[in-house]
């Protein structure tokens, strides 16, 4: 790797964790600006979120995988009979 290329690329980084540094900052602003009932609602959202989101997707994950094995199980005995 070049030292220009390597140059561009931590100059970019450098960017980027500036833009997240200065997304948090706002966000802590935000959040300290809030009224407590807005807040308590903002971090109920953010937990259910958090929690109910991935399992949904594992879930999902899970299920389709399920599906897929025994669709070739079906698929696997179809053809058994088929070829008879």
């Amino acid at each position: 790797m070049k030292s220009a290329n390597f140059k561009t690329f931590c100059d970019s980084m450098e960017d980027v964790s500036r833009d997240i540094v200065r997304a948090c900052r706002r966000g802590m602003r935000n959040i300290a600006a809030m009224p407590w009932p807005a807040m308590l609602v903002c971090c109920v959202v953010l937990a259910l979120i958090i929690s109910i989101l991935p399992l949904a997707l594992f879930l999902f994950i899970l299920f389709m995988g399920l599906k897929v094995v025994a669709g070739a199980f079906v698929i696997d005995r179809r053809r058994t009979v088929r070829e008879q």
